[in-house]
């Protein structure tokens, strides 16, 4: 949203409207609508270029690449728009990824918006995969960045905070900005003590992704 805000010079609303909700003054999809109707008139091309422009915070496409050689399933839940969905399900190469959907009108965004993923439809997302999937939920790994994925978080067996800035220390088994170091901690539970849960094997773990690409 900041990206797209910036083509047309809409950051700081949107900033303001991002900060409400932080604070609790309105609830998340009112916000994300509220924040839509901002980004009024951009063309579905303009949209396409900035998913395509932006890039994972480093060390993130190594660490899937990982789990991947390990034959764990790789899912994005995002609350952002469906062209940064495909973006990064393209980036990665994931299984699979589950997005809003922005509304056009020859071409051009309308400012509607149909929410697929709300923070709550997060988790709801995971525990229908796993049980598609014959996933139990010890074996499902959780990354998210914010107070918005605690319902992911409560679908898995192991959670990993990534970027959260210490928001998340009470809610996660492991909080870090380093994918590299988030990496060696799933190892690390895997190799050590033999009371470590087995859904802290890294090789049979089916791994939502909700990382902002």
């Amino acid at each position: 949203m900041p990206e797209l805000a910036a083509l047309i010079g809409k950051e700081a609303e949107v900033a303001a409207i991002t900060r409400a909700g932080i604070d609790g003054r309105i609830d998340w999809e009112e916000g994300f609508r509220m924040r839509a109707e901002r980004l009024r008139g951009l063309t579905q091309a303009q949209i396409l270029r900035a998913a395509r422009d932006l890039r994972p915070t480093p060390g993130a496409r190594e660490f899937v690449d990982w789990l991947r050689t390990h034959d764990s399933k790789v899912v994005l839940v995002t609350g952002g728009p469906r062209e940064v969905a495909e973006s990064a399900l393209a980036l990665f190469g994931a299984d699979a990824a589950f997005s809003n959907e922005f509304h056009y009108e020859d071409g051009v965004f309308t400012g509607r918006v149909t929410i697929r993923v709300s923070p709550l439809q997060k988790g709801e997302i995971v525990r229908e995969l796993g049980s598609k999937w014959g996933i139990p939920k010890e074996e499902i790994l959780a990354v998210g960045d914010g107070m918005m994925d605690l319902p992911l978080f409560m679908a898995a067996g192991t959670r990993l905070g990534i970027n959260s800035h210490g928001k998340l220390k009470d809610h996660v088994d492991f909080e870090t900005s380093d994918f590299h170091e988030a990496r060696r901690w799933l190892v690390d539970q895997r190799h050590g003590k033999s009371e470590t849960p087995a859904s802290s094997d890294p090789e049979r773990s089916a791994t939502r992704i909700n990382q902002n690409p």
